[in-house]
């Protein structure tokens, strides 16, 4: 819609693509059309919620596996401005950014039933961003999208038994899994010479799996054992190469008093 309310040819094309962002991306525009509010509206904030619902484990499909389930779901969005006033007192617009998301999309997690004497979970989690920039001096948009998913499961037991210098020694142990797959690009839209696709500058997709096996041997000692494998792969007219990364260690804590 920016694009099409936008005239180049105006008395003032700076002015009329400042005004056609605004209106062209606003999601609710009846409150610019009500009279009284048609001087203010850019200043009314515009709904954003979320979402919060326990107690899905009562549902007939979770019965049978889950102790407690939860879904969550959030929507935020913001308009920002900046400008400077001219020697004659008049307001000159210098750059306006529009951002929206869902963080998250959806989310759900899951307490599962008692598992081998422990405690096992998950979580599910799906986020997505974008946000347009107009830069006064540019007459050009930019967009940048982002989005990523996560999985994540963890088990945990108290009073594990686990052989260690000759002595069964009985503390707690918690495995953990977690895996995250993000996306981000951007792309440059010319509103003198408009394009639907725009002209993809950036991007890349990043990929991240973690296992961790953390152990209590007491309040004083804890070791853990992980392995972290990062890959990035870029996207579009991104110039960065591909690369893969592996991480692997063993974390001792002690505390001494």
């Amino acid at each position: 819609e920016v694009a099409a309310l936008y005239d180049p040819n105006s008395e003032n094309p700076k002015e009329s693509l400042s005004n056609a962002f605004v209106e062209g991306f606003e999601t609710f525009p009846l409150l610019a059309k009500i009279p009284l509010l048609g001087d203010v509206a850019n200043y009314i904030p515009r709904p954003n919620w979320r979402i919060n619902w326990s107690g899905l484990e009562e549902i007939s499909f979770f019965k049978g596996f889950a102790k407690r389930v939860s879904f969550s779901h959030a929507y935020s969005s913001s308009y920002n401005e900046g400008w400077r006033l001219t020697t004659n007192g008049e307001e000159e617009i210098q750059s306006q950014r529009i951002e929206s998301g869902f963080a998250p999309l959806v989310g759900l997690n899951i307490t599962f039933n008692e598992l081998w004497d422990g405690n096992l979970t998950g979580s599910i989690k799906y986020n997505t961003r974008n946000s347009f920039s107009l830069g006064a001096s540019t007459q050009n948009i930019t967009e940048q999208f982002s989005r990523d998913i996560n999985v994540s499961a963890s088990f945990s037991k108290a009073g594990f038994s686990l052989p260690f210098f000759g002595l069964s020694l009985k503390n707690d142990i918690e495995m953990s899994l977690s895996y995250t797959s993000g996306k981000n690009s951007t792309i440059l839209y010319e509103m003198n010479s408009f394009n639907e696709e725009g002209e993809p500058q950036d991007g890349t997709t990043r990929t991240v799996i973690e296992p961790r096996v953390r152990y209590v041997m007491s309040s004083r000692v804890t070791l853990s054992i992980f392995y972290k494998r990062t890959s990035i792969s870029p996207e579009g007219a991104a110039r960065i190469p591909p690369s893969t990364t592996n991480e692997a260690g063993i974390d001792v804590r002690i505390a001494i008093q």
